[in-house]
């Protein structure tokens, strides 16, 4: 049996436990709390799953709120700490093996059922507090020792019906030092292009916790080897790929399969998706999944529409008689859509940086400065999406200054905010950054104090950017630079449009106040 330290279990995750077993239900600790302890790391939230259904834990604890509807659970609120308890579940396709669609997960079954229905073998552990040992349906034990990565059941299926399980796959190696069991490797490989079939907003989540999850140097060079980060933003693998990176992509298969399997889309979070080392977003995906979810669907109508032009007549010859509207509308999607073109780097050009050594010197900057992200993590500094993806850019802006800044902003950053689908609020915010830095670095170099608009989280930001760039380039950054509040602004002002200025609004009637003061002429 693995050692396992007792005393960093959560006592209020314990105290969950205890009392749904005291109460007739099987209850333990599971996914990435156990995987965490096991592996001598302390977990940042700690998960339960029982027997007992959402109904029956509200009426254990007063403290309960049940929460969602394809995939009901019980969050146990202890103040601000929420202890996520979920009913064991059976995988829902087990019902029926023609239909790979998971229309509904609220079937539950057997603790077995429940491990054997989840991403990874090292999330698939739960762990009973009462016996003190580990409970391993999956091999988890032992991929752990073996420190490998591994789906449970076949990689293929897995990674078809849920491709974000690739972001994930490729998030638990970079933060365990894990490698790959070559199965999973292998089919991550293979299907890394049905990356695009998900809703931007769960692949630009699950960006910002490679960037920000403590192994963003790890991370990216995963991403590059396996040829992922073309697939989400070829742009940005043009500025990182190539001479000066660490990391080399595969080379380009001329077949892509073509996926036969239904895409899976959660109308809500699944909990067994859950990883509890990822950083807290002020995540505003969820509010547009269901949006961009129509948007994903729309648009594959058109691309299906335009693309079968020239084919009509042959595919409406072919296309069975027995199905239904629904089957043959499924055939048009999945069964006869032709195969995805590979994805690869785009050839990048900046018109502001010199081509040759200039442009490999900058990508060399760039990939420099990812480990200084993982330091400030570590130091609990907790760089937000904004500084993370300021990182990745800034080092390709330098000895520009006023309109040529702006313009060389614009150029930089515009191509990555559209194909990662970064969010207004960020975007803007991240062009602030930007141009921040070359404020910062002239206070810096005359020792003076540098202006800046913006309220203090903001400003916050852009000192971290500025010295994470300092340590990138070799640099030890001094005291930070003394922020003044730009000319007409008070500190509290913000040129973020997400905190515009307030404004003060006159009072009616001041003037003929005035006039009836004692002692003041009419």
């Amino acid at each position: 049996m693995p050692s396992l330290d007792r005393a960093a279990i959560d006592p209020d995750a314990d105290r969950v436990v205890r009392k749904l077993t005291r109460a007739g239900h099987k209850a333990y600790l599971v996914g990435g709390c156990v995987r965490d302890l096991l592996v001598a790391k302390t977990p940042k939230d700690f998960d339960v799953a029982t027997s007992a259904t959402p109904n029956e834990i509200k009426a254990t604890f007063r403290n309960c709120r049940i929460i969602g509807r394809r995939f009901r659970l019980a969050h146990v609120f202890f103040g601000a700490k929420i202890i996520e308890t979920s009913t064991f579940r059976a995988n829902p396709r087990d019902e029926d093996d023609h239909d790979l669609l998971i229309r509904r997960d609220n079937v539950f079954g057997t603790e077995t059922e429940d491990a054997r229905r989840r991403d990874f073998t090292i999330n698939g552990l739960f762990y009973d507090v009462e016996r003190e040992e580990v409970i391993d349906h999956v091999g988890g034990l032992a991929d752990l020792d073996s420190k490998l990565v591994r789906t449970i059941g076949d990689p293929d299926i897995r990674f078809q019906e849920d491709p974000v399980r690739i972001l994930r796959a490729i998030k638990f190696a970079a933060r365990l030092d894990f490698g790959f069991e070559p199965g999973t490797w292998n089919a991550l490989l293979r299907w890394r292009g049905e990356i695009s079939k998900c809703a931007p907003p769960r692949l630009l989540e699950e960006i910002h916790r490679l960037m920000r999850g403590s192994a963003a140097r790890r991370s990216f060079e995963l991403l590059v080897e396996t040829g992922v980060l073309a697939v989400l933003s070829p742009y940005l693998a043009g500025l990182l790929e190539g001479e000066g990176a660490p990391a080399t992509p595969p080379p380009i298969a001329g077949v892509v399969p073509r996926s036969t399997i239904a895409q899976i889309e959660y109308d809500e979070d699944d909990p067994a998706e859950h990883d509890p080392d990822d950083p807290d977003d002020d995540d505003e995906a969820d509010e547009a999944d269901e949006a961009d979810d129509a948007a994903d669907a729309a648009g594959d109508e058109a691309d299906d529409d335009a693309a079968g032009d020239e084919a009509d007549d042959d595919a409406a010859d072919e296309e069975p008689d027995d199905l239904d509207d629904e089957e043959q509308a499924w055939h048009r999607v999945w069964a006869d859509e032709p195969a995805a073109r590979p994805a690869a780097a785009a050839p990048v050009r900046l018109s502001f940086v010199p081509p040759g050594g200039e442009l490999v010197r900058r990508r060399r900057l760039a990939w420099e400065i990812l480990p200084w992200i993982d330091k400030a993590v570590a130091d609990g500094r907790d760089p937000s999406n904004v500084v993370a993806f300021g990182a990745l850019l800034a080092p390709f802006l330098e000895e520009l200054r006023g309109g040529e800044l702006n313009g060389a902003v614009q150029e930089l950053a515009h191509p990555l905010i559209v194909q990662l689908h970064v969010t207004r609020r960020d975007s803007e915010r991240l062009r602030y950054l930007l141009v921040a830095q070359r404020k910062l670095l002239a206070a810096t170099k005359r020792g003076t104090q540098a202006e800046l608009s913006g309220g203090r989280e903001v400003i916050d930001d852009a000192v971290l950017l500025f010295e994470l760039m300092e340590r990138a380039a070799g640099k030890e950054p001094g005291a930070a630079p003394v922020i003044t509040p730009e000319e007409g602004r008070d500190d509290d002002d913000d040129s973020d449009p997400n905190h515009p200025r307030k404004r003060r609004r006159r009072r009616r009637g001041g003037r003929r106040r005035r006039r009836e003061l004692p002692g003041l002429a009419p």
